[in-house]
């Protein structure tokens, strides 16, 4: 068993490579990811990367007037990445901002959208002490009120035309059966930004991952029918997020190898069983 540990360790902190999944790690500018995203900056807006966090500050810039300032988005399209037609799909992304709640009418400081110009739409708008989730113009507009200064971890889980479930921090504060499938084949891209609408704002992004949703218990968080060391970069954040009797949350139940709720020691040694060395 100990054998199988030492590539582990040894190659944690490589660059993952993905299968079924695209993550965004904030170790590197958006555009120049392993799996790059289209940048969209308006303005010259600053951006730096600070320990495994990618920052954005936006404000007002002259000689444009407010609204609508500086502003960065990123996209990527999911027919590129084989994605349409999925039936167990998800998208995640952990993000703090200092922006007021008084932009959201502007979709500003920040949020994430997935669709399309037809189809089924899901647009996240976070503040700092807010998100809301809209679906549909038709639809109520779902608000949650969020802790300020800290970062959050929203989920959005999507079983074709069945069920939707948006989580924050692994409690579910939406959910039901969605007016149609997503990704499809007129709504299949993914959009995420920062901006400025009145007010500067600062914000924070440590990552934004979308896929397939991995087996429960499997240890393969990328679905690529392998448990091997682009998984284990996942293992650590479900275990150091987790922890013994510390319920593993949505994001990890793949890593919960023993199915008891929680991913710790026990979870590491079936973990270590399964890996795989892969060239």
């Amino acid at each position: 068993m100990f054998a199988r540990l030492f590539p582990i360790v040894l190659l944690a902190n490589h660059a993952p490579v993905f299968c079924q999944v695209v993550a965004y790690e904030a170790n590197t500018f958006p555009e120049d990811a392993p799996q790059p995203w289209i940048p969209n900056p308006a303005c010259d807006p600053e951006r730096w990367l600070d320990n495994g966090w990618f920052f954005q500050h936006v404000e007002q810039c002259e000689p444009f007037p407010p609204p609508a300032g500086q502003q960065e988005s990123f996209r990527r399209y999911l027919n590129l990445d084989g994605f349409i037609g999925e039936t167990e799909f998800f998208i995640e992304f952990r993000v703090q901002t200092d922006g007021s709640s008084s932009e959201m009418n502007g979709t500003a400081p920040t949020g994430l959208a997935a669709g399309g110009f037809t189809g089924v739409n899901y647009h996240f708008t976070v503040a700092r002490n807010l998100v809301q989730l809209i679906r549909d113009n038709t639809l109520p507009i779902v608000l949650v009120e969020l802790d300020p200064g800290v970062a959050h971890t929203h989920r959005l889980a999507l079983y074709g035309a069945e069920l939707y479930i948006w989580t924050i921090d692994g409690q579910v504060f939406d959910s039901g059966v969605p007016e149609g499938a997503y990704p499809t084949s007129d709504s299949n891209n993914i959009i995420w930004w920062t901006k400025s609408w009145f007010l500067p704002n600062t914000t924070k992004w440590d990552y934004v991952r979308y896929g397939r949703i991995p087996d429960d218990g499997s240890g393969d968080f990328n679905s690529d029918a392998f448990v091997d060391v682009d998984d284990f970069y996942f293992f650590q954040e479900c275990r150091t997020n987790s922890g013994p009797a510390t319920d593993a949350g949505p994001g990890c139940r793949w890593a919960d190898m023993d199915q008891d709720s929680d991913v710790d020691a026990h979870d590491f040694a079936l973990f270590q069983l399964a890996f795989t060395v892969t060239e």
